[in-house]
């Protein structure tokens, strides 16, 4: 949009060789704007359920997981208490888990 609006004010406004440099300085804007959006598409959610999927965790007894000092309610395709778990999916509101490796997440 800036490149637009300035690129127009600029052919309009400033004589023939600085209205050409405005609008080549508003295209490289327009390009690092674009990437920086793709990026941020790209990045992994940080709240809400989706965010949840692929953590590590360790099973807590009574069918629970505890996950950054957090326990919440949660059903195990393999494993017992103390093993480390990651979360492979969510179901309402529980945690569908399998066995996995022991990482921290902080």
């Amino acid at each position: 949009m800036s490149l637009l609006i300035g690129g127009t004010l600029a052919y309009l406004f400033l004589p023939a060789p600085w209205w050409i440099v405005v609008v080549i300085l508003l295209a490289g804007f327009e390009l690092l704007e674009v990437w920086f959006w793709l990026w941020l598409r790209r990045r992994r959610p940080r709240a809400g359920h989706e965010a949840m999927v692929g953590l590590h965790g360790t099973l807590a007894e009574g069918g629970r997981v505890r996950i950054r000092g957090t326990t919440y309610p949660a059903r195990a395709l393999d494993g017992g208490p103390g093993d480390a778990v990651v979360v492979e999916a969510i179901d309402g509101m529980t945690l569908v888990v399998r066995r996995g490796e022991k990482r921290y997440e902080g």
